[in-house]
């Protein structure tokens, strides 16, 4: 493991050494991990930071990042690790896979295949503004040309510390919802009973679960619940992600992630890294054995990540893609937990939901070389924009002629 800490960049980074609000000194740096036993030695120190966090994803959790990381290893992909502590220790973390594209490196999060993970640092005790800072800091001292940290939340505390670092000048020009997406969660610890929750949704979609897990029922034997062995994961995670290739493929959609057996690997090898009775990772729906419904879900701290969900097209009838949404939301609740469906427009989303945010991927410049990528950054925020004008015309002519019609 060889400890590499950057000199000091006066744009914006933290020095080694700074001293903290709260009366400490909080020291960054970056550890370059060059083989799996160096990124396994890591393992109790992230742990107890996991275990004194106040919040964080089940991917930013060390059996995640190891399994990613034998991963991007096996690659030869570099990996550094932003590191801060102040007086009390380890005080944040921050895995980083160096990737290379053209002549750029590029600093990514570690990723189970999809590079849809949420970015940003595991932090002891609360996420606030300081330790969020200097793990930004720490992170911009990388071995790369640029940081990229995707699906960043609008008004957090990631932004706020990510928008004091080096962007691209053409960010202010563009519109503000440009490149964003809409997420949607269901904020369900401060509901004390289901019930109270279950009266929040609308009255069509109350009766439609009743009228459905019914009709379901008189189908064949139904079962709703979580693979408990890595068997029964492995079996239902190779339906999922082969039912979920097909739809794509069906649909002409371009997901190169679900092309290979790699994210069902990635998955089956996470599920043997994990006690699945007490962290579950794949839920189901099941007729007379055999899936209809699948999803893979991150259990973190506080919240509960629908990632990845399918459903067979012949039961579509019955909603099934619902009733999971159900017994997962119903499973949050009775553990304390929220629920996260993830960026990206949805109308079953809306109908659940009762949190609303907005995400967006941020590029943050990290050498003289990184600015190259400010020409293929602004051709994609054209290419985008001009879709979305193409896209009003379109409806503003298809309402036209209605009207007319």
């Amino acid at each position: 493991m060889d400890h590499k800490p950057a000199a000091f960049d006066p744009q914006g980074e933290m020095p080694d050494d700074m001293t903290s609000g709260r009366g400490n000194r909080l020291r960054g740096e970056i550890i370059t991990i060059e083989d799996l036993d160096a990124f396994k030695a890591l393992r109790r120190a992230w742990e107890e930071l996991a275990a004194a966090a106040q919040d964080y994803s089940q991917c930013a959790t060390y059996g995640f990042c190891e399994v990613a990381a034998a991963r991007a290893l096996a690659k030869s992909t570099p990996i550094n690790i932003a590191m801060v502590y102040d007086d009390g220790g380890l005080l944040a973390i921050w895995p980083l896979a160096i990737h290379r594209k053209g002549l750029l490196r590029i600093a990514k999060g570690l990723t189970c295949g999809s590079g849809e993970e949420y970015g940003g640092p595991l932090v002891r005790g609360r996420a606030d503004k300081e330790a969020v800072t200097a793990a930004v800091s720490a992170a911009m001292k990388a071995h790369a040309d640029i940081l990229e940290i995707v699906l960043v939340e609008e008004g957090s505390v990631l932004q706020e510390a990510l928008d004091a670092a080096p962007q691209s000048w053409m960010l202010p020009l563009l519109p503000h919802r440009l490149g964003s997406l809409p997420g949607y969660a269901i904020r369900l610890r401060g509901i004390p009973r289901w019930e109270d929750f279950l009266a929040t949704l609308p009255r069509s979609l109350r009766e439609n679960l009743r009228r459905d897990l019914k009709r379901l029922n008189a189908s064949g034997r139904t079962e709703i619940g979580w693979c408990t062995t890595v068997d029964d994961a492995e079996a239902v995670l190779t339906w999922l992600f082969a039912n979920k290739r097909q739809w794509s493929q069906s649909r002409g959609l371009n997901t190169p992630y679900l092309e290979d057996d790699r994210l069902k690997d990635f998955f089956v090898a996470l599920a043997g890294h994990t006690d699945l009775s007490s962290i579950p990772l794949v839920a189901f729906v099941k007729v007379n054995g055999v899936p209809v419904a699948a999803s893979v879900n991150l259990v973190g701290k506080s919240c509960v990540e629908g990632f990845f969900t399918t459903y067979d097209d012949a039961f579509r009838l019955y909603s099934v893609g619902t009733l999971l949404v159900e017994f997962l939301v119903k499973w949050s609740h009775a553990n304390d937990l929220d629920f996260d469906f993830r960026p990206l427009e949805g109308s079953y989303k809306a109908r659940w939901a009762n949190s609303e945010t907005r995400h967006k991927t941020r590029i943050i410049f990290l050498s003289p070389r990184g600015r190259l990528a400010e020409f293929s950054l602004l051709a994609g925020h054209m290419s985008r924009l001009a879709a979305k004008v193409r896209k009003i015309i379109i409806s503003g002519f298809a309402k036209v002629k209605a009207r007319v019609a």
